[in-house]
């Protein structure tokens, strides 16, 4: 007898959205036949199945880390509710996974009530297969080192160890669409996946200053956009704005000490044109509250105010650390320490302000005549990457 192989893949957060339940159930499997590509996917009792077929199991876990939504997983035989069948795909599944496991302990969970013995009784009565078949483990139901699950269904019955934690959140793509101004820092990617993670679909702007910042800058860009284009279910488009010519004329009309800021507020600025295109309903940050000078609390609220979009932070309150562990278990830390500097870096004042407010530097902007349609021209000339 062949055994059926499955991935059962559980949620959390999705199955408490009451009647909004079946949409962020169904955005999940659309995201998991996208970006994992399995035969066959399907919805079970408050489940989503992958029935593995022919694939290979580790391609799939694999790609299985890219899919927002899923609270874990567990590799798995599906059979029917034939009492032979299950010991034998518990057979199976103990020979599959015992390495240096010592102890173990069965967990049954029956929802389909029709099924001949309760979950306690069929746990031992499995338990005690386990022992017969497997005479060096022994059972601890406090703390095993490992559980073999077994849930009863209404229509067949799923048998696993262990569970693989991944990251939950939702699905992206249900909380609709905001553009990430992604710079070549540690912070910004990071900023992109948590927001990823909160179901938001992204495509990303950046800002470069040729011949300051060279084609090392761009590249170092687009590995950091195509990192976080894994966890999209379809194509992500990553915008280069050649801002040059605005920090130029910034750096001429405007005082030193507020020159970050004017730069700051002219990204807002050009990130929101960007945003109307597009159909972004926000912009992402990976500003950090006191982290350099132009994330104090003042100067976020002046750069802020440049935008008619909310901007999300979703760092705001992150040690650097944090945000550095992060940026390594997502992978794009090493690419975010590459030595090319970014647009912000190529102009920085000596000495940036600290403190500024919203009036000061509004009547510093009335003077700067060109700037608006400046910032029309360097955006005109943004080029389009897609991954």
């Amino acid at each position: 007898m062949n055994l059926e192989r499955v991935v059962l893949i559980r949620y959390a957060e999705i199955g408490l959205k009451g009647r909004n339940r079946g949409y962020f159930e169904r955005k999940l499997m659309e995201n998991i036949r996208k970006i994992v590509k399995p035969p066959e996917v399907n919805k079970r009792y408050g489940r989503v199945v992958i029935r593995l077929r022919n694939q290979d199991f580790h391609n799939v876990e694999e790609r299985l880390k890219y899919v927002f939504g899923i609270q874990n997983y567990s590799y798995a035989f599906a059979v029917s509710h034939d009492i032979n069948e299950i010991k034998k795909a518990v057979f199976e599944l103990v020979k599959l996974s015992l390495k240096h496991q010592k102890t173990f302990k069965v967990e049954t969970k029956r929802s389909f009530k029709q099924f001949p013995m309760k979950s306690l009784d069929f746990s031992a009565y499995i338990g005690g297969y386990i022992l017969e078949n497997f005479p060096d483990l022994k059972v601890d139901v406090h703390n095993p080192d490992l559980i073999v699950g077994i849930e009863i269904k209404e229509k067949e019955v799923f048998v696993f160890a262990g569970k693989e934690q991944l990251y939950g959140g939702l699905p992206v793509g249900v909380s609709g669409k905001a553009l990430l101004l992604l710079s070549g820092g540690i912070d910004s990617p990071v900023a992109g996946w948590y927001m990823l993670k909160r179901g938001l679909s992204i495509e990303t702007i950046s800002f470069l200053s040729p011949p300051f910042t060279t084609e090392k800058s761009v590249r170092k860009i687009l590995d950091l956009a195509e990192k976080l284009s894994k966890y999209l279910p379809d194509t992500m488009r990553a915008w280069i704005v050649p801002f040059t010519d605005v920090q130029h004329y910034i750096k001429q009309n405007v005082p030193d000490r507020y020159s970050l800021i004017i730069q700051r507020r002219s990204m807002m600025r050009i990130a929101n044109r960007l945003a109307k295109k597009i159909k972004a309903k926000a912009l992402i940050t990976g500003e950090n509250i006191g982290q350099v000078a132009s994330q104090t609390l003042t100067n976020l609220h002046s750069i802020e105010e440049a935008s008619y979009l909310p901007v999300l932070r979703p760092l705001i309150g992150f040690e650097k650390m944090e945000i550095v562990d992060k940026a390594k278990k997502i992978q794009t830390y090493e690419i975010s320490i590459l030595p090319y500097i970014d647009s912000c870096v190529a102009f920085a004042p000596k000495n940036p302000a600290t403190s500024s407010n919203v009036k000061e530097i509004r009547d510093i902007e009335k003077d700067l005549e060109k700037l608006s349609e400046l910032e029309e021209n360097v955006l005109e000339k943004a080029e389009k990457f897609v991954f």
